[in-house]
């Protein structure tokens, strides 16, 4: 199944494969180079579309496997410069690749797509999210958010301490993102800054237990 948004300088292709993972390819219209995000396993249909690309990187969200299974038939078929945040990369350290600078607020750029890595650690410590601002005035940007910020919620979190990372993440870099913004998580449907703000806020006025993590829900029972 395919997904497609439509930007004037630039096209987002979604793809589901894996463990109903999401993975990105986003095109620049006018040169037709692109961009993939997440490797998951089984990534045909997306391979299929990038090689009709000139594909310039491949940028991981997080270094769980369910993102990185079809890293190496990707990169089989399109060897490229890959982006992985620092704290993640032990997970990639053996495969032969330049490597993408995705450290925070390092612009990436690419014929028309202008990239900006925004560090979220906390679901895992080098999760990365990577912003797409809008090329104009009144078009709409969007964020590829890994399993950092879902519909509903944030990503897993392995401990309290990582709980509390993982929402300073959420709340200090996501959150002050244009309300407008699509997120394009890792995992299901879109949603906008907008309402994850809206549903951050039932969080945060909640009573909420000490030691709160795992998997959690803005609107979940807490406490």
């Amino acid at each position: 199944m395919t997904t497609v948004y439509e930007g004037e300088l630039w096209t987002i292709q979604s793809f589901v494969s894996g463990f109903q993972n999401n993975a990105y390819l986003l095109s620049c219209n006018r040169t037709g180079v692109s961009v993939v995000i997440d490797t998951p396993d089984q990534p045909f249909e997306l391979i299929e579309a990038a090689v009709k690309t000139d594909v310039q990187a491949v940028l991981i969200t997080h270094n769980h496997l369910d993102h990185l299974q079809g890293f190496n038939d990707v990169m089989a078929k399109i060897e490229v410069p890959v982006g992985i945040g620092a704290d993640d990369a032990h997970a990639l350290l053996s495969k032969p690749f330049g490597q993408v600078d995705v450290s925070h607020g390092n612009p990436i750029s690419y014929g028309d797509i202008k990239l900006r890595s925004i560090a979220t650690p906390g679901h895992t410590p080098g999760s990365t999210c990577y912003m797409l601002p809008s090329e104009q005035p009144g078009a709409t940007p969007h964020v590829f958010t890994g399993d950092t910020l879902f519909p509903g919620g944030p990503g897993k979190s392995g401990s309290p301490e990582a709980f509390t990372q993982l929402v300073s993440s959420i709340e200090n870099e996501l959150l002050t993102l244009p309300e407008d913004s699509v997120v394009l998580p890792g995992h299901g449907s879109s949603t906008t800054i907008k309402e994850s703000q809206n549903e951050f806020e039932v969080f945060s006025k909640n009573p909420r237990r000490n030691g709160l993590y795992g998997d959690v829900t803005w609107a979940g029972d807490n406490s």
